[in-house]
């Protein structure tokens, strides 16, 4: 059974409502092994499908490269795999209307229902950043998964936060778990795995990203979640997107408000006035789910075997530059890291400058270094 559902799902133009049918009409006297043999008579009458989609199926049946292939580049490559029918597949998103029918992910397990969608634009600034470092911190001590879509802006704030904090964070992309996008997340994909989170995608292994992925991408984010915080996001916008699919599928969706003159709040905004439950602090999110706040949790504290779980993960080139990696793992001026590093400052800013080029140091617009 399971092989053959990958097998359809690898054939052109056979989506997931499509196998979803199959699945749902296939006599209990029809061994799926059997399907092979099917003539597209067969196909027509008994699915009720048409003969042009009927001689897609035995033709695809028929090359069985295409299943040989993925299979070969699944244990190649250690990738988890896991169909609508099996057990561990996420039970969240099993119960959304039409989930993909084949779902991959390298990392750790899924299916924890006490995940959090956290999206917005990719054009996020400042303030984005600032409403991400206040409430994702305080959710993952509160044990919370936090899920988003691996772009740039708030996607990427959200999952480096999580990853930071110590906590599991899940990737899931608009292409094939080879073709990662962007390249440029690549370092932060390797972090988050290293973290004890996960990557995930329902397209095939060597899919490349193209724009009609992402609203696929967008839904599974939704489903994958109990709720879907958005923070800066325009009117028409990915976000706004996900939000929707959250909203059709009976989640919960928070929306982080902003300046009335900034064109990344006005998509937040709308949410609000839909009804979404404006975000003022963490506690608007966690009292929904009846959570309160937990004082002895500090969200800027991230304890030292945290930092020897994430660490790892990054490639210093020598002692001294691991030292500045370890010191910037909260944001820090360039005086107290000569500080705490007894580097001598002109030393600091060479390998300051060697960091942040090799991509694993950046700076602020307040001039704080802080890692990537």
């Amino acid at each position: 059974m399971k092989n053959i559902l990958l097998h359809l799902s690898l054939i052109d133009s056979i989506g997931a409502a499509t196998i979803q049918k199959i699945i749902e009409r296939k006599p209990a006297t029809l061994a799926w092994a059997d399907m092979y043999q099917l003539s597209v008579s067969t196909w027509c009458h008994t699915f009720d499908f048409s003969a042009q989609l009927a001689q897609k199926l035995v033709a695809g049946l028929s090359d069985m490269s295409l299943l040989e292939t993925e299979l070969q580049s699944i244990e190649r490559h250690r990738v988890r795999w896991a169909t609508v029918l099996d057990d561990d597949y996420p039970a969240l998103l099993k119960h959304i209307h039409v989930p993909p029918i084949i779902l991959y992910w390298q990392g750790a397990d899924l299916g924890d229902e006490q995940s959090m969608a956290v999206v917005g634009s990719r054009d996020a600034n400042q303030y984005g950043q600032d409403a991400i470092d206040a409430l994702v911190p305080q959710l993952v001590a509160h044990n919370w998964t936090i899920v988003s879509g691996g772009a740039l802006g708030i996607d990427s704030m959200a999952h480096r936060a999580t990853v930071r904090a110590g906590g599991k964070t899940v990737v899931v992309l608009g292409s094939g778990l080879l073709q990662p996008q962007p390249r440029s997340n690549i370092r932060l994909f390797d972090d988050v795995l290293a973290s004890g989170g996960a990557i995930v995608s329902s397209y095939s292994l060597d899919t490349h990203a193209i724009p009609g992925n992402f609203p696929a991408r967008n839904r599974i984010i939704a489903g994958l979640s109990r709720g879907c915080i958005v923070v800066q996001a325009a009117e028409k916008s990915g976000a706004r997107i996900t939000a929707q699919f959250a909203l059709e599928q009976g989640r919960d969706v928070f929306a982080v408000p902003g300046s009335i003159k900034d064109p990344l709040s006005a998509g937040c905004h709308k949410l609000v006035h839909e009804g979404a439950k404006l975000v003022h602090d963490v506690r608007d999110v966690l009292s929904e789910y009846g959570q309160d706040v937990q004082t002895n949790h500090v969200a800027a504290e991230i304890s030292s075997d945290v930092q020897q779980k994430i660490i790892p993960a990054i490639v210093c080139q020598n002692e001294i530059q691991q030292s500045i990696v370890t010191a910037c793992v909260q944001a820090i001026s360039v005086d107290d890291l000569v500080v705490q590093t007894g580097i001598e400052m002109q030393k600091l800013q060479d390998e300051l400058f060697t960091l942040q080029m090799n991509g694993l140091l950046e700076q602020d617009f307040t001039g704080l270094w802080r890692r990537i």
